[in-house]
């Protein structure tokens, strides 16, 4: 039977419960002050909001920005659902984007660099495969320097299209920490300003709230864990 390194868990969700609070130190001692005129700014543009959130985030990740700060931002915006849902819909595309990017405007340079580095090379034909990329895309790989590196491989787009699809149980991760931790900055707001809870509100709403997160967080690491270790056992 395999040991289970409890202590590298340990690290991934302290990294998780540190981001978490981090996010949140962000929302309530910096932000606060405008995320009613950005809440109400995006509710003023209906349906226009997330089409608005969806090109930001293709033209950003389109220049190598992380996406991870819009799934953030998009668990504070819109909840978890439709921050998930919104962030799946930017990622397909902006992965759509990059694939057409690299594949028509990248190609020749990036394999004169691929032909003197067979290191690269390697690399090149390992992406080429549905499984490998399908397992890169579970992992913590960067998502925009991934979409490029696929791009001038030789997979075909169904192939890039199917694997891309690995990487929405990420995108929900990071989307629920950005949920949690707007929905922390919210609540110390309004115990500052009444000394109570927001009406309707309950412990067993919060309990499951931060306990959704631990789960999704853990599932999150432990697919990642074993799609790295599934990656470099096949090398």
């Amino acid at each position: 039977m395999q040991k289970i390194d409890w202590h590298h868990y340990a690290i991934r969700i302290a990294v998780a419960i540190v981001t978490l609070v981090g996010v949140f130190c962000l929302f309530h001692f910096i932000l606060e002050p405008y995320m009613v005129e950005v809440e109400t700014y995006i509710v003023k543009l209906g349906f226009w909001g997330p089409v608005l959130f969806v090109t930001l985030f293709i033209l950003c990740t389109s220049i190598m920005f992380p996406e991870s700060i819009f799934a953030l931002a998009a668990g504070a915006l819109f909840g978890i659902f439709w921050g998930w849902f919104w962030i799946t819909i930017g990622g397909i595309v902006a992965s759509l984007t990059m694939f057409y990017i690299g594949r028509h405007l990248l190609s020749s340079p990036v394999q004169k660099v691929l032909l003197k580095h067979q290191k690269l090379k390697k690399f090149d034909e390992a992406v080429s495969s549905f499984r490998f990329l399908t397992l890169l895309r579970l992992s913590p790989f960067n998502f925009s320097a991934l979409s490029y590196l696929a791009s001038v491989s030789k997979i075909s787009l169904t192939s890039y299209m199917f694997a891309s699809v690995a990487m929405i149980p990420g995108f929900l991760s990071t989307v629920y920490i950005g949920y949690a931790a707007k929905h922390a900055a919210d609540l110390a707001k309004t115990y500052k300003e009444t000394g109570k809870l927001p009406t309707g509100d309950s412990l067993v709403h919060e309990i499951t709230i931060y306990g959704g997160l631990v789960v999704a967080v853990t599932v999150s690491i432990v697919v990642a864990k074993v799609a790295l270790k599934t990656v470099k056992n096949s090398n």
